[in-house]
């Protein structure tokens, strides 16, 4: 959760930066550091409450096999998350699929107003010529399986991505 914090602090920073660059006098007031610490706290809270309504989605069986699937994962010597996403989602019922999944729409929809709102208090020149802003994904259909190993990452899952997965250890970003 530390690392989804300081993701988001330094995609940030960044901007900020730049801005200081470009008009050296600019920097952030006492008052901009203290609203962002706050919004910070409140996206630190709605992770916890995205953690705990997912985890309180599983049975604990399926707790347990989630642990059992996270730490094979976490010690093989060619960890192949696709087929851990894959047995994971192939062994939760329709309810836990229903439940996780509308709580990563949540957390991903109430996490994107956060950041509308960071961006509206604190605007940045915008980043269109940036390679990250004209880079277009693929939209793809949720899968409980995958949304619990993003869970295992720690922050929005990016450490626990692999081979056809954007970015992580175990791949190359796309």
């Amino acid at each position: 959760m530390k690392r989804l914090l300081l993701i988001f602090a330094l995609a940030f920073a960044v901007p900020a930066i730049a801005v200081a660059q470009q008009d050296p006098g600019t920097t952030p007031s006492p008052q901009m550091r203290g609203q962002m610490r706050a919004n910070f706290q409140q996206m630190e809270t709605l992770h916890k409450q995205y953690r705990a309504q997912v985890l309180g989605a599983l049975t604990p069986a399926h707790k347990q096999l989630y642990a059992s699937v996270v730490g094979s994962l976490a010690i093989a010597a060619s960890p192949d998350p696709k087929a851990a996403a894959a047995k994971l989602d192939a062994a939760l019922s329709s309810g836990e699929k229903t439940a996780i999944i509308n709580a990563d729409t949540q957390f991903r929809a109430a996490m994107k107003a956060q950041m509308e709102k960071m961006r509206a208090a604190h605007p940045w020149p915008s980043p269109s010529g940036s390679p990250r802003a004209r880079r277009s994904h693929k939209p793809r259909t949720p899968d409980a399986g995958r949304i619990l190993l993003a869970m295992a990452g720690g922050h929005g899952g990016m450490m626990m991505r692999g081979p056809g997965m954007r970015g992580g250890p175990w791949g190359k970003p796309h």
